[in-house]
């Protein structure tokens, strides 16, 4: 998962892929990052801001603990590309698939009604640890819903676990009540999955900011050469909050794009739609955040 698309991710609260921007217009964004701290920070993710099973994973796998840093799922649930902060140290953190299963995977249904009352009921602190554990999130009642409303989960149980359950395969009540609310409860439906143990690992990559800071410049820093004077003067307007293209752009910041897209063997990240590069300029270095116009999107990038 690139850094982007973990931060957007983290910020809505779910692990969901970047979509293509609506505005046509590209822009250019210069930061200064000459200090070493703003450097790091801008490269690395710190674990204080992973939710919580992220955050479990990497710091057991940068604890040496096989169990906090192994998980099962039918894919990563996890894959960052970015340095990872740690208690002011930074890691590259991966994964490898140790082992793979099938497994029963259960779509569970929550359903909400103040007006009508299932008529089996159990309270959530009575059902079994691997419903509370699969459930949790779903059946909370601090989550926003309307009378009526059903929302859904889809949880995957091992065949241990199915047989302690008292909701899957078959739910043993018709509702569940946690707090002063009751949930009525259904499994929609059920089908063979094959998931993976997938164990993380981490490797120190530097043991302070200066250190992290010293890796990217050896790593992504580069300067144009023979720059003209117009796109010099996009750059020189992008150190203050940014420039956006017209549209259609002109050909100075056309040809600045190209030139961006041009160094993609130093980009700390590119996609169809845009792309992060550390760029040395006019004695400073500058974390390049470059969208592309409208019509230089999903074209083929200059190797």
């Amino acid at each position: 998962m690139r850094r982007r698309q973990l931060l957007a991710a983290l910020a809505v609260g779910a692990t969901l892929p970047l979509a293509g921007c609506s505005d046509p217009r590209g822009s250019v964004r210069l930061l200064d990052v000459s200090d070493d701290a703003t450097l790091a920070a801008r490269w690395s993710v710190p674990t204080a801001d992973l939710p919580e099973s992220y955050r479990s994973l990497v710091v057991g796998a940068i604890d040496g603990d096989p169990d906090r840093a192994t998980v099962t799922d039918t894919s990563a649930p996890f894959d960052p590309d970015a340095p990872i902060e740690h208690e002011s140290g930074y890691y590259a953190v991966d994964h490898e698939a140790i082992d793979e299963r099938t497994q029963t995977r259960y779509s569970v249904e929550a359903t909400f009604d103040p007006d009508t009352v299932p008529e089996r009921t159990v309270a959530y602190a009575d059902l079994p640890a691997v419903d509370r554990t699969n459930l949790d999130g779903l059946l909370n009642p601090e989550t926003r819903r309307d009378s009526g409303m059903a929302l859904g989960v889809s949880v995957h149980y091992t065949d241990a676990e199915a047989a302690e359950s008292v909701v899957v395969p078959t739910p043993e009540y018709d509702g569940v009540t946690r707090g002063d609310e009751t949930f009525g409860i259904a499994v929609v439906d059920a089908r063979e999955v094959t998931v993976y143990d997938y164990r993380y690992r981490a490797e120190p990559l530097a043991a302070d900011a200066a250190g992290l800071a010293a890796l990217a410049r050896e790593r992504f820093r580069f300067a144009f050469e023979n720059l003209p004077a117009d796109q010099r003067a996009i750059l020189d307007e992008a150190k203050d909050g940014g420039v956006h293209s017209e549209d259609p752009p002109s050909e100075a910041f056309s040809a600045l794009v190209e030139r961006f897209r041009a160094r993609d063997d130093t980009a700390v990240e590119v996609t169809d739609y845009d792309g992060q590069w550390l760029l040395a300029y006019d004695g400073t270095d500058w974390w390049a955040d470059v969208r592309y116009p409208e019509g230089m999107r999903d074209e083929p990038r200059n190797a």
